[in-house]
């Protein structure tokens, strides 16, 4: 099986190479090196200019990390496709041990790995780990998110099967994606460290007004889609740790209010405590929730909202892998 890699990138010269590197490092070779640059102001198409086939540039006018994706699948050629953020690396050994298990799994959809923080550096018995593989079933994708974008390889006809990422959400659709590909097919993790996840702080908690509005029309379309229809606890739960990420995500925005109204509303739609697979301590949401009312009684604020520094459309847009209950 042929794989393609498709790298959004936004102003991100100086992390991209870096990216393209990694992915050429590979034990397992590549069809295709798609960097899809949307609409770059830096110097990223110089300093891309160095690199040949398997790589290929192709600039397009900004319109969004998704637009950018959906191009990388349009011009993939291969059996499968990886997605690779611009400022994310990969050990060098990920794409064999992912290919590996879809010869084994022909009924695999889509497969991540673990992460680990980057920069970093990755364990040094990778190469002699066994290969463990987590199913993801939808029942525990539609709670939360399990998965991180640059660890993913999907099967390119189940990815044409789906349709594109939808850029109309605005920051979970990546999220979004993959509840679409679980409907197709069965997803996964390989339980295994292999992509370098470089957190950008705090960006997408400057926006939650904006991820809760696209979080609650993946809710929406679960509900049409049918995948809640007789599963009553099923749809208070999935909402009830909607409402709670929405609460952490309004905390770390500094509106105490909501996200003490989140919080709270959480609550009464899911009274069980989560298992703990989906939140950290089974009494996590009460413990938050204590925080909030602290927080807004003692009228403490995040210092960024001081500074309220400028970050690049498509990094906000791509970081809401925690934010919708990502691997922590």
């Amino acid at each position: 099986m042929r794989v393609s890699v498709v790298i959004p990138t936004f102003n991100s010269g100086p992390l991209v190479t870096e990216a393209v590197e990694c992915v050429l490092a590979q034990t397992c070779p590549t069809a295709d090196v798609l960097v899809i640059d949307d609409g770059s102001t830096d110097d990223t198409r110089a300093r891309l200019a160095r690199y040949g086939p398997p790589v290929r540039y192709v600039w397009k006018p900004n319109g969004g990390v998704s637009s950018a994706r959906n191009r990388g699948l349009d011009e993939a050629t291969g059996d499968l496709i990886a997605f690779l953020d611009a400022d994310d690396v990969w050990h060098p050994d990920k794409l064999r041990r992912q290919l590996e298990v879809f010869h084994e799994r022909p009924d695999l959809g889509l497969l991540g790995t673990d992460i680990i923080g980057w920069p970093g550096m990755f364990p040094s018995n990778l190469d002699v780990s066994p290969t463990v593989v987590r199913d993801v079933p939808l029942e525990a994708l539609v709670v939360r998110n399990h998965f991180v974008t640059s660890s993913i390889v999907v099967r390119r006809q189940v990815a044409w099967d789906v349709g594109q990422f939808d850029a109309s959400l605005n920051g979970p659709e990546d999220y979004d994606f993959w509840l679409r590909v679980a409907q197709q097919a069965p997803v996964a993790n390989l339980a295994l460290p292999l992509t370098g996840y470089r957190d950008v702080g705090g960006s997408l908690s400057k926006h939650p007004v904006r991820m809760e509005h696209g979080m609650r029309c993946i809710l929406e379309k679960l509900e049409r889609g049918g995948v809640f229809s007789g599963r009553p606890w099923l749809r208070r739960k999935a909402k009830g740790y909607f409402l709670y990420d929405c609460a952490r995500m309004f905390r770390d925005a500094g509106d105490h209010r909501r996200a003490i109204s989140r919080n709270l509303r959480a609550l009464l739609a899911y009274p069980v405590p989560f298992h703990e697979s989906d939140a950290p301590k089974p009494v996590h949401r009460v413990r938050h929730l204590l925080g909030s009312l602290w927080d807004w009684l003692s009228g403490r604020r995040p210092s960024w909202l001081a500074e309220s520094p400028s970050v690049p459309p498509a990094r906000q847009s791509r970081r809401h892998a925690m934010s919708v209950g990502g691997q922590p």
